[in-house]
């Protein structure tokens, strides 16, 4: 494994975030990354997941709380 590519538990908690929602977060990026290479709009330079496993880690992807559907049936 590339040491790119490596993501150890403690860096997870250390920002706050479980290891398994770690993964889909980086996941998720990476599909948004691949899909933006695909229709063209950038280039990279490097895969997908490595991308979003750097963002993960230099705090640039953020974990956003979706609002429950009961407190906005509420309102």
């Amino acid at each position: 494994m590339s040491k790119n590519q490596h993501l150890s538990i403690e860096t997870c908690y250390e920002k706050g975030v479980s290891p398994f929602r770690a993964v889909i977060m980086a996941s998720q990026e990476a599909r948004f990354i691949n899909e933006q290479a695909n229709l063209g709009f950038i280039k990279l330079s490097e895969k997908p997941t490595t991308i979003s496993l750097h963002k993960f880690k230099n705090d640039r992807l953020v974990l956003q709380q979706e609002e429950s559907a009961s407190s906005e049936s509420a309102s």
